[in-house]
This record gives C-alpha cells, sequence and structure tokens, in this order.
C-alpha cells in the first residue's frame, strides 16, 4: 500500500451530520470516555510517572544511592518509552486501542509486581524499569486518544480533556496516599500496591471500549520513518514538546523530594504535590475547551509562558510558594498530551494516527527521560533546585516563543490560524 500523502491539514466531513450536537456527542461516546478516563488513570502515565519521586528517597536509603542515581529510574523508563512510542503507535493502527490498552495494563501490574520483589541493586532496578517501560507502553495516552479522535468531532478538544483528565486523578492520589504508605510501610510494599491498583482497573477498561472496533478508522500499513521525520509539522511539533517535557516533567519528578528537602514531612510534601494533579484535572478541561475555540498554537503559547513565570516564583520563593507552584506546574502538565493528541489528529490523517502521534510523543518522552535526570544531577552540584528551576523556565520561555512563532508565520501566510473542524 502506497504511504499516504500528508497536508498541513486534515479536512474530513463530519460522518453523522452538521446537526449532531456538542452534548449530543458526548453523551454518545460516554463509554469510550469513562474507558479512556479510566485506562489513563492507571496507566504508565499516570501511576507509574507520578510515583517515580515518591520512591527516589526510599530507595536511595535502602541501597545507598545518591539522588542522581536514584534519579536514573526515570532516565531510563522514559527513554525506553520513547524508543518504543513509534513502534506502539504502529500496532495500535494495525491492530485497535482496545486490545493493545488493555494488555498493556496487565503487562504494567506485572512490571510493579517485579520491582517490588526482583529489585536487588542499581542493576537490576534499571533493567525492570526497562521492561516495565517497554512492555507497558500502550497503557499510555496513545491508545485512548485514537479512539477519541476517531469517535468525537465537534467536542474533540473537551473529549480529549475528560479522558486525559485521568492523569490527574493519578496525580491527586499517587502522591497523597503513596507517600505515607511508602513511609510507613516500605518502597517494595508501595510497588504491590500499584501492581493491584492496575490490575483491578483492567478488566472495567476491557469492558468500557467493547465498541472500538467499531468506532476506529480504517487501520493503516506503517508509514515510513523517514516521510513522518521530513514533514515540517511534525518537525515543529517535535521542537515545541521536547523543549515543553524536558522542562515541566524534570520539575515534577523531583517536586517531592523538593519539598522534603526544604523541611516539610513526607505526608505534607505528597499532599502539597498531590495540588499538581487538582491543577491537572482543571487544566485538561480548561485546555480542551480552549481547543474548541481558539487557535491551538496560541494556547500552548500561553500555558507555557505562564508555566515559565510559576517556575521562576517558585524558584525565588521556595516552601512559601509552594503550592501556588504546584498549581502552575499541573497546568503545564495538564495541557501538553491534550495538546499533542489534538494537533496530531488535525494535522493528520485518522488512519495512520497512532503512528505520527507516537512520533511526536517519542520526542516528548525524550524530554521527559532528560529532565529528571539533569534536575537530579544539577541538584547534586549545587546543593539546591533553583538552578534547575532556572533551566526549566528558560526552556519554556523558548517552547512559547516556537508555538507564537508559528501562529504568527500562519497568519502571515494567509492560512487560518484554527484548523477546520473535522
Amino acid at each position: 500500500m502506497t504511504p499516504p500523502r500528508f497536508r498541513s491539514l486534515s479536512l474530513v466531513r463530519n460522518r453523522e451530520g452538521a446537526s449532531v450536537s456538542a452534548r449530543s456527542e458526548l453523551k454518545r461516546g460516554w463509554r469510550v470516555l469513562a474507558g479512556s478516563f479510566l485506562g489513563i488513570g492507571a496507566g504508565v502515565t499516570s501511576l507509574y510517572f507520578y510515583s517515580l519521586g515518591v520512591f527516589i528517597k526510599p530507595l536511595a536509603a535502602s541501597f545507598g544511592w545518591g539522588r542522581g542515581e536514584a534519579s536514573l529510574g526515570a532516565l531510563v523508563g522514559t527513554a525506553c518509552a520513547a524508543i518504543i512510542a513509534i513502534p506502539m503507535g504502529r500496532l495500535v493502527d494495525r491492530f485497535g486501542s482496545r486490545s493493545v490498552a488493555t494488555a498493556s495494563l496487565v503487562l504494567l501490574a506485572a512490571g510493579f509486581a517485579s520491582l517490588a520483589g526482583l529489585t536487588s541493586g542499581l542493576g537490576s532496578f534499571l533493567v525492570l524499569t526497562a521492561l516495565l517501560s517497554l512492555l507497558a507502553a500502550g497503557s499510555g495516552p496513545l491508545p485512548y486518544t485514537r479512539l477519541i479522535v476517531a469517535t468525537f468531532e465537534r467536542r474533540r478538544g473537551v473529549a480529549l480533556g475528560i479522558a486525559l483528565a485521568g492523569v490527574g486523578f493519578g496525580a491527586i492520589l499517587t502522591p497523597a496516599l503513596l507517600t505515607p504508605f511508602v513511609a510507613a510501610q516500605g518502597w517494595r510494599a508501595g510497588y504491590l500496591l500499584l501492581a493491584t491498583v492496575v490490575a483491578s482497573a483492567a478488566p472495567l477498561v476491557w469492558w468500557f471500549l467493547r465498541d472500538a472496533a467499531r468506532l476506529e478508522a480504517v487501520r493503516a500499513e506503517p508509514t515510513p520513518l523517514a516521510q513522518m521525520v521530513g514533514n515540517s509539522t511534525f518537525q515543529l511539533l517535535a521542537a515545541i514538546f521536547f523543549l515543553a517535557s524536558t522542562a515541566i516533567l524534570g520539575s515534577v519528578v523531583q517536586f517531592v523530594p523538593m519539598l522534603m528537602d526544604s523541611g516539610l514531612s513526607p505526608a505534607r510534601a505528597g499532599l502539597a504535590a498531590a495540588l499538581i494533579g487538582v491543577s491537572t484535572i482543571a487544566a485538561r478541561l480548561m485546555t480542551g475547551a480552549l481547543l474548541d475555540r481558539f487557535p491551538a498554537f496560541l494556547v500552548a503559547c500561553g500555558i507555557m509562558a505562564a508555566a515559565a513565570l510559576g517556575l521562576v516564583l517558585l524558584a525565588l520563593g521556595g516552601v512559601a510558594v509552594a503550592l501556588p507552584g504546584a498549581l502552575v506546574i499541573g497546568l503545564a502538565v495538564g495541557s501538553e498530551v491534550d495538546l499533542i493528541a489534538f494537533l496530531v489528529g488535525r494535522h493528520f490523517p485518522k488512519s495512520v494516527y497512532g503512528q505520527f502521534y507516537g512520533a511526536v510523543y517519542a520526542v516528548f518522552l525524550l524530554g521527559a527521560a532528560i529532565g529528571p535526570a539533569v534536575s537530579g544531577y544539577l541538584r547534586e552540584a549545587t546543593g539546591d533546585y533553583r538552578a534547575w528551576l532556572f533551566v526549566a523556565a528558560g526552556l519554556l520561555v523558548l517552547a512559547s516563543a516556537c508555538a507564537l512563532m508559528v501562529a504568527l508565520r500562519r497568519q502571515s501566510a494567509g492560512a487560518p490560524l484554527m484548523a477546520p473542524a473535522e
């Protein structure tokens, strides 16, 4: 099959007709929204990522690691997830969202259980983390956002916001409940608890997504990597989200140890970090509504600029501004994946959504792998996190400038700032 030729925009008519109201579209797709919300909330992007900071200090104390060594799990895990993102996108395009998502949840539960029972030092911890990230990558947003893009058109932004709010609930519950649990029961018990939660969610996700095969687009043959990388729209998206993920996710992973270094107890640090989840949920819904009404690149520009300002204030104010800092970080975290999914869904055909989403997400994860390691080693070198926070703010300013440049270039070229609704 000849790979499709890609335009900057994909114009597809609403299959159900223009008379379908936004409310009826959301009502019709409630099972997709419920299954996606639950699956994303129990998946690797939520429970695994937001538990990384909780385990840094207990693992370091148990094995005598430095803070940088303890942060290597985030580097290895997200690097492996980046490697597997494009192949996983092709699997989703080929076999559908439901099968890949639920199988990956089962493998994620097995991965958490393996970390609990088989970790004996840094080498085994990193190997197990790599395997978890490779095998459970399909439990992230990719299959669920593909299904949402196939199901929703008039309120795609809102639908993405609702589904991806599952990450926010994971961000609230994981640090708030897991931090004191690990402090009392130990890190091995903490990993077993995560394994139990994920294993319980998998059959529910399978049931909610039972109509997935009927809703999804026709599956496509793999698109050559050179064709994806050479696409100018992909290149712009990759640059923006690499800069943003390096800054934001590097800060999120270190947020709990940052607060504990400043004198907060594990329970209070966990509660403060849980505000990231509250902000993430609000940001998902807000970003989704904005994307249905305003140019996506301008929305991205504003959110990233606000996050940069928040990190600067956190660097200058420390614990005194920890709560507003958590809210601003959550704002950025809550918008990034929404923006990726929305922009890929608008600018590339649905049949190859998984492959292009996987490619952009791979770059996003590369930044997420680099950020936590750099922030950890900068803390080791300087004694605190202020240097990292200033670096992260600068990266977000660059990402914001790139998004603004794209919007201005489209306007000067006479192209509409908003892609027409599909």
